[in-house]
Formats: structure tokens, C-alpha cells, sequence
């Protein structure tokens, strides 16, 4: 990751934002809450510190469970974002709400165990 600055936005483009500096952490996350919300098998998340990201619009938001929040655009629907009050100073970006999803190699996996499928090691 050579950009000290990582553009992104939702698909109808109502909502952009800039992180600032490196991720904290790039991971994929098979919870059973990221696959509904998602309605894919994982979500990756591109972890950064909440005030490194700038939003130009802030996005809508709701508690999809007690102490969580997922940030999304109000006009098309695209998820941008999860707040969790267990890191009340991190926010995790969605890796495809990125310009340039490609910067980003996820390092880990989280919630493993729910995985929809188990990988031979």
C-alpha cells in the first residue's frame, strides 16, 4: 500500500469517504450477522482508526445487533461500514466500498468456526 490516502464510496456514489494512513488490520469475517448483512459467504473489512475516515456525506446507519452498527448509503443500499462499541475507536471499511479494493490483502480470518466452509490445512 504505496497511498498514505484510500479513496471509496458507495455504487450510486451519495456517500464518499478518504482513509487516512495504513489499515489497522485487513480480515475476513464469517459471522453468521456479516454473511446476512452482506448476503455473501464473508465480508472483508479494511480496519482503520475512526478518525482516519472522512466522510464527504455521512452514510445512514442502523443496530443490526446490541453494541453494532452497519453504516450504509441511504440511496442505493451499498454497506460502507461496521461500528462495534467492543472498539469504540476503530471502524471496519468494506473492502468493496473501495476504489481500489486490490491495495488491500487480508491477513486474517475471524469467527472461523462459522464458517460456511472449512478449509484443509
Amino acid at each position: 500500500m504505496s497511498s498514505d490516502k484510500h479513496n471509496g464510496g458507495c455504487m450510486c456514489g451519495a456517500v464518499r469517504f478518504i482513509a487516512h494512513g495504513a489499515p489497522k488490520l485487513v480480515a475476513n469475517c464469517h459471522c453468521k450477522d456479516c454473511r446476512r448483512a452482506s448476503g455473501a459467504a464473508f465480508t472483508t473489512f479494511v480496519d482503520f482508526a475512526r478518525d482516519k475516515v472522512v466522510f464527504s456525506q455521512a452514510p445512514a446507519a442502523y443496530q443490526s445487533s446490541p453494541g453494532a452498527e452497519r453504516l450504509y448509503c441511504k440511496t442505493c443500499g451499498s454497506p460502507i461500514a461496521y461500528r462495534g462499541e467492543g472498539s469504540p475507536t476503530e471502524i471496519n471499511m468494506v473492502l468493496g466500498a473501495f476504489d481500489s479494493p486490490q491495495q488491500f490483502t487480508p491477513t486474517e480470518d475471524c469467527h472461523i468456526l462459522s464458517a460456511l466452509w472449512k478449509t484443509q490445512q
